[in-house]
């Protein structure tokens, strides 16, 4: 049998191509505690290879580059490299793709958004680490410029704009081809998000977080107890969908504002909290997309705190979240692996290994099984 030189080509092209889930983000999960602000200690190569084996294709890998040894006044060098390097060849080798977040603690992203020495130490520091990831694949490894951006306030918007503009031509300068993540001010949100105008450029990802109703995500959080805007951590047991919150009377503890939780949980449950609300509330962003139909958007973060929450309602509610994203074509990244937001069998027990990823988080996330 005679073999054209077009057959040859292709039988080339197929042998040497990228496989076809690399670069795509489309399935991920958060792994902090590894070299975040709460870090514990690195995922072992079973629990990477476990991940791939469920059907993620990537995980987001937060960095707090304090944790890495660096300090705004002390220059741009992460003394600790080494670590990140590590994870990153583990990942590697475990066949996901990877999106290094820049995740500073609260008070260094103060630092940065109110001083600009801090602004510019941030640059100074993309600079440093674009030359140290020279060597990672443009096809594996994307570049988040900084999680949840806060940049309230009159004159937050052009601020963030501009800034996040200048850290995108330093890291462009250096990684002309890696795909770069974008966000939104105002932690992230979808509403931030839409204010941006598209910046230059290609290969960007423009991200966004979603914790809505939080009441709901972040209902019992022991952090949210002393928050001024919400009632959420002094709740425990509300259901979802909202009707499901109906049928059980969730509870409230004496601490909290009995006025303002009576308020919220009455609007979560006029509001009716399901699918179709999630998707209402993303109108907005749909809209948005629509406007500058060419945009990569994905979903960053989304999850529900496990500690005492009802695991039915907490899947459900990630389930719903995680099909709206995929109808409009959205990659997506769920909170988090085996923290306080978890998907394993043993999440945010201290003193217990992980345990492995639980059936019903599996199912909620759509997992297609064994990757190829």
């Amino acid at each position: 049998m005679r073999v054209s030189w077009v057959q040859v080509l292709l039988l080339v092209l197929c042998t040497f191509a990228v496989p076809a889930m690399a670069g795509e983000f489309k399935r991920g999960v958060n792994v902090n505690q590894w070299l975040d602000t709460y870090a514990t200690g690195p995922l072992s190569p079973q629990e990477l290879g476990a991940l791939r084996a469920a059907g993620f294709d990537h995980v987001r890998l937060p960095i707090d580059p304090r944790k890495l040894g660096w300090a705004p006044e002390k220059g741009p060098a992460l003394k600790d490299i080494a670590k990140l390097h590590a994870a990153l060849e583990a990942i590697r080798v475990s066949g996901l793709d990877v999106i290094v977040d820049m995740h500073p603690d609260a008070e260094t992203q103060q630092i940065i958004e109110d001083d600009p020495a801090g602004a510019e130490a941030l640059v100074v520091l993309w600079l440093w680490l674009a030359k140290q990831l020279r060597p990672t694949s443009p096809e594996r490894v994307a570049l988040e410029l900084l999680n949840e951006p806060q940049y309230q306030g009159v004159g937050g918007a052009l601020r963030w704009s501009r800034y996040q503009k200048r850290l995108l031509r330093t890291v462009r300068g250096v990684l002309p081809l890696h795909p770069v993540v974008v966000t939104g001010r105002q932690t992230g949100t979808l509403d931030g998000l839409i204010e941006l105008t598209p910046l230059e450029g290609s290969n960007l990802i423009y991200s966004f977080h979603f914790y809505a109703p939080g009441i709901f995500t972040h209902q019992g959080a022991s952090w949210m107890r002393n928050v001024p805007w919400t009632t959420a951590g002094h709740w425990s047991d509300i259901r979802y969908p909202a009707e499901q919150a109906r049928l059980r009377q969730p509870f409230m503890d004496a601490q909290g504002d009995q006025q303002r939780g009576r308020d919220e949980m009455q609007q979560y449950l006029a509001n009716g909290w399901d699918r179709t609300r999630i998707t209402q509330n993303w109108e907005p962003l749909l809209a948005w997309a629509r406007r500058y139909p060419n945009l990569r958007i994905r979903l960053g973060e989304f999850g529900v705190y496990r500690e005492g929450v009802d695991p039915a309602s907490r899947y459900q509610w990630i389930s719903d979240v995680r099909q709206v994203a995929e109808a409009n074509g959205w990659g997506w990244s769920v909170w988090n692996y085996g923290s306080d937001f978890g998907i394993t069998s043993s999440s945010n027990i201290q003193g217990r290994l992980r345990g492995s990823l639980e059936p019903a988080a599996k199912a909620a996330l759509g997992l297609p099984g064994p990757a190829k």
